[in-house]
């Protein structure tokens, strides 16, 4: 009976160690079959990653490229024999976007001798790394010169507006729309006349003109309107205009032809600034309001090249000195007033830096603004517009309201000698007197006591360049 037990113990025992040896099999199965869909996971996700971390470095790449267009044409306008960028530029090195640089080469068309063939490629590298680019990207464009004046005030549609004894001396004018003067306000003189042109692209007409707006008018309407005491010297170019005013008061001066009979003025365009690439540039973000940047007293401050200065309102006021190395970007708005000083760093040398707000720009007090050894002064450029979106192109309706919102203001008896003021998609105002070296907006609103004298031209070079065809070739 005993031998029967153990034999049966021992069945027993060996068929459970039979089952025990089955379930570790049947578990080690099932953990590498779950292994294999983990890691099958973990590279589908990470694929998905690579993939999307390679998309942006392809848009990123061709941003650069295209980054490289448009400051080889801002260049342009700035001489005409620039030769383009051999030397890769720096357009961004974060950690987010990585490593972005731009080269562009510039020829002569073989089509057309007023017509240049600008070549961009950008790349892009991780961060920390220029060895191998992730992603390369070619644009080539075609961009034409048309003949520029170097006019010191330049409008677009808005025209340019002049009230009370405000005048304009030692400048040529170039109004893409229309001239409105009244009171005794002036233009010129009759000892030194100036060239002014009005194109009278301000149609249709209303206070919603449509998706066609501007276009040149053709309903007999005058361009320049004229109240009795105001005065106008020089050549005089006008699309439409037959009146010299009621009191004739269009005239050529000492040396000027007066209104040019029949005469159909050339629309011109308005000084370029590349905002994606002055933003795209930045390499100092800081706050503008408080700290090293900020004013206070009699503080001196020297901003570097390419710094975003954040806050809701830069204040440069009081009696401060600001340095500007180079470019600056404001994403608000800019007041500059008190006693403040704004030099222009003499390591810029030639080049203007360019002061780029979202914002609004006032000037007033006793500011002044010192152009550097070189001659070079700071232009002040405001996007602001009424889409919302200081980086979008406002057309239409939408540039009409636009044109008619005053998002630079300019006051008292300013020293601003070299600097431009460009309300880009808007209104400029100055209602003071003094030294401004230029002035531009679709809008100039010109509504002082006294004389502006202009010395600054809007266009160094002898044309103004515009691209007039574009093709991705890579």
């Amino acid at each position: 009976m005993v031998s029967v037990i153990n034999l049966f113990r021992r069945v027993v025992s060996r068929k459970q160690h039979h089952e025990h040896g089955m379930i570790l099999v049947s578990a080690l199965i099932i953990s590498t079959v779950l292994m294999v869909i983990g890691f099958t996971l973990i590279s589908a996700v990470a694929g998905q990653y690579r993939l999307a971390s390679d998309d942006v470095y392809v848009d990123n790449s061709l941003q650069a490229a295209e980054a490289g267009v448009e400051q080889s044409v801002e260049q342009l306008n700035q001489n005409d024999n620039f030769g383009g960028y051999t030397t890769p530029q720096t357009l961004f090195n974060n950690t987010t976007q990585g490593y972005g640089t731009f080269t562009a080469t510039i020829a002569a068309s073989p089509d057309d001798t007023n017509a240049k063939i600008i070549t961009a490629i950008g790349s892009t590298y991780h961060y920390g790394q220029t060895s191998r680019p992730v992603s390369t990207r070619k644009v080539k464009v075609t961009v034409v010169g048309t003949s520029s004046g170097g006019y010191s005030v330049s409008t677009g549609p808005g025209g340019l507006i002049l009230g009370g004894s405000a005048s304009i001396t030692n400048s040529s004018v170039y109004v893409n729309g229309t001239i409105t003067m009244t009171g005794a306000s002036s233009i010129g003189t009759q000892a030194n006349p100036v060239t002014v042109d009005v194109a009278n692209i301000a149609c249709p007409k209303g206070s919603s003109p449509g998706s066609t707006y501007p276009t040149v008018c053709t309903d007999g309407s005058q361009p320049i309107s004229l109240a009795y005491s105001t005065k106008m010297w020089g050549s005089v170019c006008a699309t439409g205009q037959t009146s010299t005013g009621p009191n004739n008061n269009i005239q050529g001066g000492s040396t000027g032809q007066g209104l040019k009979a029949g005469c159909t003025a050339p629309s011109v365009s308005q000084p370029y600034y590349n905002r994606a690439g002055i933003v795209g540039g930045v390499t100092t973000t800081a706050s503008g309001t408080s700290g090293s940047y900020s004013c206070s007293g009699n503080k001196t401050v020297t901003l570097p090249a390419n710094i975003d200065l954040t806050g809701s309102t830069i204040n440069w006021a009081s009696s401060c000195t600001f340095i500007i190395s180079g470019n600056v970007y404001i994403p608000g708005n800019l007041s500059v007033g008190g006693a403040a000083k704004i030099k222009v760093a003499d390591s810029a040398g030639t080049t203007r830096p360019i002061v780029v707000v979202d914002g609004t720009i006032t000037v007033g007090g006793s500011a002044s603004m010192i152009a550097n050894a070189s001659g070079a002064g700071i232009d002040y450029v405001s996007f602001k517009n009424t889409t919302g979106n200081p980086a979008s192109t406002p057309t239409g309706t939408n540039l009409y309201n636009s044109q008619i919102q005053q998002n630079i203001s300019v006051g008292g008896a300013v020293n601003l000698a070299g600097m431009v003021f460009d309300a880009y998609w808007s209104k400029v105002s100055l209602s003071g007197s003094g030294n401004v070296g230029a002035a531009a907006g679709q809008t100039v609103d010109l509504s002082g006591a006294g004389t502006v004298v202009f010395g600054t031209t809007l266009s160094s070079g002898s044309k103004t360049w515009t691209i007039s065809s574009y093709q991705q070739i890579l």
